[in-house]
Formats: C-alpha cells, sequence, structure tokens
C-alpha cells in the first residue's frame, strides 16, 4: 500500500462518510448542506435574485383564487370526504421498503390526511405480502388498494437491443453516474414517466399526490391541495426543482427539439421554455422539478400532446440506452405543453427528500407549524449552479491529498488494521443513528432469525383496555367535555451535561441548533399523536434563559399555551456541601472503569459545579405549581401511534401516580451504596411505606438486596403530588444528604422508581401498553389489538418489552 494510494483511501473514506451521515443523521446534514453553508457565505447577490426573479416570474404573477383552509374546529370527517376533489395518493414501492412506507404515510395522514380521507393506491411490480398489508392497512381510515404492475408496464421491452444497453450501462458505471448499472432503476422511471396513469387501479382517478418511501413533510397542511389544483386550473405541483446530471440524459434535449420540430401544434403559446433554456430551446440549461414529490392531473399525462410525446421517447430507447429519469421527462413535457400558470410550486409545503428540502418561510412557515428551520432550504442558486462547482473542488482536491503522505507510511499489516477498524466503526455509527439498520443487526433480530420468533405471551391481566367512552371517535373534533389539570413538561439535554440526571434541561450555551431540533421533533409528534386533540399546555424549563429563536421556533409549533421557566440556581448547581475533592475522586474513578458518563462535568467555569438533580426540584417551580399531572417529553424521541384517549384523565379517574412505558436495569457501578440508603431510610420510617407496595418489582429477596429494576424517566406521566408528598419529599431530602447525586452517579430513574414502587400502591403504577414510544436505543410497541387501534407505524416484533434486559415481567409478577 503505498502512501498515495493510502490517502486516496483515506480521502474516499472521508467522502463517503459523509455522504452516509447525511442521509442518516438530520441534524448533520443542514450542517455541511449547501443551502447551509450558503445562508452563513451567502451566495452571489445578483445571481441570488436573478434566480428568484424567474421563479416570480413564472408562479406567482398568476391570478388565482385563495386557498380555502379548514378551521380549527372541525365538524365531521364526512363532511371533507363529500367535498374531496377526485384524487388519490400513489407510492410505488416494494415489500422491503415497509419501514419507509409506514413512515411516509403517517407523516401525510399526521400532516393532511387524517382531515380529508383520500384514498391511497401502493404499486409494486411482485405481489404486496400479507405482512406488508395489514401494517399499512392499519396507519390509515380512508381505502387503501394495493396493485401489482403488468410486466410490459414495467420490465425493459424485448426490442431494446441489450448489448447496447449493457455498453451504456458500463460507460456509465466507468463515469461513477449513480444508478448507473441499475435496470430496475430505469424500469421505475420508464413506468414513471409513461405507465403508472394507466394502471387499472388509477383509472378512476384525475388528482395524484406522488410519496415516496423515507420522505418528510415538516408543515400542517390546513387546505386541500387537490382542491387547488381543481379550482384554479392547475396540471402539475412541486416544491423542490434543480439541476439533473448531464451524463444521464446525453441526448434527451435533442430528441425534444425533434419531437417539437415534428409536433409544434402541441406547444402551449404561454409555455414555460425559459425555465428549461437559458437561449430559448437552443439547449437544456438541466432544470427540473424533483419528482418524488409531485401533485398533478392524470388526464394532462393522458393527454395526446403527453401520450405522443411518451411514445416518441419511448421509441429511442433512451430509458435504457441513457438514464433517462422520469423527472426530466415530467417536467419538460409540464414545460412545453402546459401554460406557465398551470405550474405550481407548493411553497407552503415543507417537505424532505434526503438530502434536499424545501422549508416554507414567513407567515406560511407560521401557518404551517413548520417543524423545520426556514434557513435551511435548497436555494434556487444553489441548485442551478453551487452544487457542481462544490463536486469540481471536490474532485481536484482529491488529487492534491493523494500527494501529501509519503508511501512508506503504511505497512500491509497497518492497512489491514485500518480498514477494519473502519468497517467496525462504520458499523457502530450506523447502529446509533440508523433505527432500522440497528434493529436489523441486533442480536435479538439475529436470534430471530435462527431460532424463530418468541411464541405470543398471554395479556396480563392489568392490561385492560382504556373504556371506549375515552376515546375520541371522530379523531378530529375537540374531546367532549373534561381535561385534567395537567401539564406537558419538556426535559431535555446538553451535550455538555451528565446524561445519568435524564432530566437535566435544555443548555443552548452549548448545542443551541441540535437541541432545538430534537425538541422539535419530539414536540410535532406529541402534537401530532396527541395534543392536537386536547391541547394541555406545556412548560419548559432551563437553568439558562431561552433564547427569541427557541421560544419562536417552539411557541409556533402549537396552539396550546406555552410557558417557559429559569430554574433556580439553588435548584441545578452542586451544593455548597458537597465535598469536590470527594467527588472528583469517585468521577475519576468511574472514568478509569469505563462507566459511561462517569466523569461528565458541566460547561461552567467553576468546577465544583454540576447539573444537579433537576428532577428532585422541578415539581416544586413555579410554573408547575398550578398542576397536578405532568407528562414529560425529552428531546428526540418517537410517539408511533395515535393516541386518542386521555392518559391524564385515566391517570386522575383510576387515581394512577406513575405511568410507564419502558422498563429495564440500572448501569451497578453507578448506584453502589443507594439500595443501602434506602433501606437506612425505610428501617427509619416504616410508616412511609405504602402497605401495597411494589417492592418486589424492586427486589427479589424481600427488600434486602435491589435488583437494580426501574422504569426509564425519559418517559413518565406522573402525579406532582406524589413527588410533593410528605413520604417523597422526607425520602429525597434523606438521599441528599447522602450525597450520591455527587460521589457516585445516582439517576433520576431509579430514584422516582424506587419512590413510586415504596410510596404509591402497586396498582397505582400503569404500564402505557398501547402508547408506542422510542428514546434510543429501546423502544415499546404496542401489540394485537392496541397497535391496530393507534395505527401504530413500529413494528410490534421489535420491541424490548420481554428482553433480556427488561424489567416489564417483574412488573407483571406484581399483579399474580
Amino acid at each position: 500500500m503505498s502512501g498515495r494510494r493510502f490517502a486516496l483511501v483515506i480521502f474516499i473514506s472521508v467522502i463517503c462518510l459523509h455522504f452516509l451521515l447525511t442521509i442518516l443523521l438530520k441534524d448533520y446534514d443542514s450542517i455541511p448542506s449547501l443551502s447551509g453553508l450558503s445562508n452563513r457565505f451567502g451566495p452571489a447577490a445578483s445571481e441570488e435574485a436573478k434566480e428568484v426573479e424567474i421563479q416570480e416570474t413564472l408562479f406567482e404573477q398568476n391570478n388565482v383564487t385563495s386557498i380555502p383552509f379548514l378551521n380549527a374546529n372541525l365538524s365531521t370527517h364526512q363532511d371533507h370526504i363529500s367535498d374531496n376533489a377526485n384524487a388519490t395518493f400513489v407510492l410505488l414501492c416494494r415489500n422491503s421498503d415497509l419501514a419507509g412506507v409506514l413512515s411516509s404515510m403517517q407523516q401525510v395522514e399526521d400532516r393532511f390526511n387524517r382531515k380529508h380521507g383520500y384514498p391511497w393506491v401502493l404499486l409494486n411490480e411482485e405481489p404486496f405480502n400479507e405482512e406488508f398489508k395489514r401494517r399499512v392497512s392499519v396507519l390509515v381510515n380512508s381505502p387503501i388498494q394495493f396493485g401489482q404492475i403488468p410486466a410490459a408496464h414495467w420490465y425493459q421491452p424485448e426490442w431494446i437491443d441489450e448489448e447496447m444497453a449493457r455498453d451504456g450501462r458500463m460507460r456509465m458505471m466507468a463515469q461513477g453516474i449513480i444508478y448507473a448499472g441499475s435496470v430496475p432503476y430505469r424500469n421505475m422511471c420508464r413506468f414513471n414517466s409513461g405507465f403508472f396513469f394507466h394502471h387499472e387501479l388509477l383509472q378512476p382517478y384525475r388528482y395524484y399526490w406522488r410519496v415516496e418511501p423515507d420522505v418528510k413533510y415538516f408543515c400542517d397542511v390546513d387546505y386541500d391541495p387537490f382542491k387547488f389544483m381543481e379550482t384554479n386550473k392547475k396540471v402539475y405541483g412541486f416544491t423542490v426543482s434543480l439541476v439533473e446530471w448531464e451524463a444521464t440524459i446525453p441526448t434527451l434535449w435533442g430528441v425534444v427539439k425533434e419531437f417539437i420540430a415534428e409536433n409544434p401544434q402541441y406547444l402551449d403559446p404561454n409555455n414555460s421554455m425559459e425555465f428549461l433554456s437559458d437561449n430559448n430551446g437552443e439547449t437544456y440549461n438541466l432544470c427540473h422539478y424533483w419528482s418524488n414529490f409531485e401533485i398533478a392531473d392524470m388526464d394532462f399525462w393522458r393527454g395526446e400532446a403527453y401520450q405522443k410525446f411518451f411514445d416518441f421517447l419511448e421509441t429511442k430507447g433512451g430509458f435504457y440506452y441513457e438514464r433517462w429519469g422520469d423527472a426530466p421527462v415530467h417536467s419538460i413535457a409540464a414545460s412545453l405543453f402546459a401554460a406557465k400558470d398551470q405550474v405550481h410550486f407548493f411553497r407552503d409545503i415543507g417537505y424532505r427528500h434526503s438530502p434536499f428540502q424545501h422549508c416554507p418561510t414567513g407567515e406560511k412557515w407560521v401557518k404551517g407549524k413548520c417543524s423545520c428551520d426556514p434557513n435551511d432550504s435548497f436555494g434556487v442558486f444553489i441548485s442551478r449552479v453551487g452544487l457542481f462547482r462544490v463536486l469540481i473542488c471536490s474532485m481536484i482536491g482529491l488529487r492534491l491529498c493523494s500527494e501529501l503522505l509519503p508511501q512508506e507510511m503504511m505497512t500491509p499489516m497497518r492497512y489491514v488494521v485500518v480498514v477494519l477498524a473502519l468497517i467496525i466503526s462504520l458499523h457502530y455509527l450506523v447502529s446509533f443513528t440508523s433505527d432500522s439498520y440497528g434493529r436489523a443487526t441486533s442480536l435479538d433480530n439475529l436470534k430471530k432469525v435462527v431460532v424463530g420468533p418468541k411464541p405470543e405471551s398471554n395479556v396480563p391481566p392489568y392490561k385492560v383496555p382504556i373504556p371506549d367512552d375515552y376515546y375520541l371517535h371522530k379523531n378530529i373534533s375537540s374531546p367532549q367535555g373534561r381535561k385534567a389539570n395537567a401539564a406537558i413538561v419538556m426535559l431535555g439535554k446538553s451535550s455538555a451535561m451528565s446524561r445519568d440526571l435524564e432530566a437535566t434541561l435544555l443548555n443552548f450555551m452549548v448545542a443551541r441548533n441540535s437541541d432545538l431540533n430534537g425538541v422539535i421533533v419530539s414536540m410535532k409528534q406529541m402534537e401530532d399523536r396527541f395534543n392536537k386533540k386536547f391541547q394541555y399546555p406545556y412548560v419548559f424549563l432551563n437553568e439558562q434563559r431561552f433564547d427569541d429563536n427557541f421560544v419562536k421556533r417552539v411557541t409556533e409549533l402549537t396552539d396550546a399555551q406555552v410557558q417557559f421557566g429559569l430554574i433556580p440556581n439553588d435548584h441545578w448547581v452542586q451544593p455548597a456541601d458537597i465535598d469536590e475533592a470527594k467527588a472528583t475522586e469517585s468521577r475519576n474513578k468511574m472514568m478509569a472503569d469505563n462507566v459511561i458518563y462517569g466523569g461528565t462535568k458541566s460547561g461552567s467555569s467553576n468546577s465544583s459545579k454540576r447539573p444537579y438533580t433537576a428532577t428532585c426540584f422541578f415539581y416544586r417551580h413555579e410554573l408547575l405549581k398550578p398542576f397536578q399531572y405532568y407528562w414529560r417529553v425529552e428531546p428526540d424521541i418517537k410517539f408511533f401511534c395515535d393516541i386518542d384517549y386521555d392518559p391524564f384523565l385515566i391517570m386522575q379517574d383510576q387515581n394512577k401516580m406513575y405511568g410507564f412505558t419502558i422498563s429495564l436495569y440500572e448501569y451497578e457501578a453507578t448506584i453502589p451504596t443507594l439500595w443501602s440508603a434506602v433501606k437506612e431510610f425505610i428501617h427509619e420510617n416504616p410508616e412511609l411505606v405504602s402497605p401495597d407496595n411494589a417492592m418486589s418489582f424492586l427486589s427479589d429477596d424481600g427488600g434486602e438486596t435491589y435488583n437494580r429494576c426501574h422504569f426509564w424517566s425519559n418517559f413518565e406521566i406522573a402525579s406532582l403530588d406524589l413527588w410533593r408528598s410528605p413520604s417523597y419529599t422526607k425520602f429525597f431530602d434523606f438521599l441528599d444528604k447522602k450525597g450520591g447525586f455527587y460521589y457516585e452517579r445516582w439517576g433520576d430513574a431509579p430514584v422516582h422508581s424506587i419512590g413510586a414502587a415504596l410510596f404509591a400502591k402497586k396498582d397505582q403504577i400503569h404500564f402505557f401498553n398501547d402508547i408506542g414510544y422510542r428514546h434510543e436505543p429501546f423502544q415499546h410497541c404496542p401489540q394485537g389489538d392496541a397497535h391496530k387501534r393507534g395505527k401504530c407505524w413500529c413494528d410490534s416484533t421489535q420491541n424490548f418489552d420481554y428482553e433480556g434486559y427488561s424489567c416489564l415481567n417483574r412488573y407483571d409478577r406484581l399483579f399474580e
């Protein structure tokens, strides 16, 4: 391995890792994105102004009917269905795309379709399996159909010269073009270009909204885009436009010009040729609408002009001899055969298909309650110019980097070690950043593949279904009558703070943007799954003041009341009576023993200050004093299921004190003396322990030792009165004097769990088995009827409930 080749390998590895992180990490991809960099350094003003002017000319200077928004208080679902346009969603996918399909459909339903009930049509070149159909069907109340694509519409035609097509693929592969060697990709492009609208399942419909797996919709769509298209005689709608890779369509424009010369009658006199060409059609500037999102009129594709155009393209074989895509084909046709005012830019629909996104701005961003950053949107200037400049610069950099290292630097053995380290590191990186990859390669999943899935367990007696009269049956109307005295509390985490204190709060001094994005992700899901229907208030707490951007972004996500509070200093920082030398020695020992977060300290300049046990004080905050119940939410979590009943009312009506979704074992090295302190407290205060407590959840020998089971407190719905009670207050004060939060690493999760298990009755602790929830790396996914009723998009077989590290079986035994 020469030094030059080694440099080349390292450079390629870095580039590959960058693009992998761009695809997998939502926060990462916005940081080095072209639009993100352009926002920091700014493109040339004149160029940007020119591009914006083109867009404004094409799409804004038209007289269109105003968009009819839905009122906040909706009537019945049937009222909207009766007024729907003749339209459907179309999703082309395979059985293997299930996870991505579920994610996309769930977002479309949340953002728009739950209020309108438009049907879905899913198409596949092979039959959908029963598991796919079952998992997808449970997500929607509207009609859903599954269709198989006719072979003649999908596979490469027999008249294509395979040798010529193969030579074309080989040339593209040599050029490093994406999908260069893929025939199935070409099949898909050809099908989307000329055949999907002829499928028998789509014949009854006029309009369609194309959806793909693993896309994101950031904003509520409170009007009907289909009706907007119909009312304003639009034929094509898009969100992102960019330039095509020229090497994939070298002869396409020549063929287009040939068709125009032979069929000038099909050109609309008010077309948008200037979008496609900078010299009146002589050459193609490669601009196109990104067709993974399109809302369009299938009658336009079925019309004479487009049909003749597609048939003409088909005879040239460019879908297989080159790699013509449906995006430039659709874009060219819409630009030439429709009037420019019939092509619509849906600026108010926030959308992402990695690696590009469109995020609305201004009032559209506010009205849509968008979760995207309006400063991170795929800019027109960058889409036209910047991408290719960056790629060219990267190629030059690769050449230069190969000259930097001496050839004798790497021996063959060192090279092998480097490659293995890269592969292993990449595996763990992807495991942590990609849910689907992590689950697929987990030991539990591999075990299921080898020995088969575990048999279904009998439903424990405590899992009594929520009474039907607690549910909202329309899912769009406001709750009937009652609400509990409750609030949703956002408790976050900072990269500079101890993660053992799961209630340490958002600190924007360290990772402001990443924390904000995580909060928005969690809050948007909370709103979609639950709070749009129930309108409970939010309380945000922080040891430093929230900045104006945080307050603005968060407040505009919800119609509910939002309050922001500052944590008192004596509730946050390490107390003065803590022996810092002893605490430092303990942290150093934990670090030497490789205890996770064992040496974590805050970013304070005073080394004696560490994040204090805010969870043990949060209920004393002035903003929370009016409330009896709270629901704890953290950044970057997932709620998989619709929650169409009020968990707060269940807590209130059934006299519950503590609710959880995941239980597991604590890391013993973090709490070596905690149970001794608990036993000492019990011995001194036996009257405070509930007579029907849940000690057997905590201990297998009547309290002699602690089995380390606890409820994972990043999710908890609980009564603040439990923590305010004399029993828990005295218990916490006792623990606080021991100093274990600093001399060891006691976490709020075991402290809360022990407090609930000892000072409440066991039947006052509730397992919310119907709330689908994930906090990396564990999740709970409802089973059976609860999965169906909640329209859950998690895989019920991928569940932590009865894994070896879970404590749920011990909770079950409380009720035997």
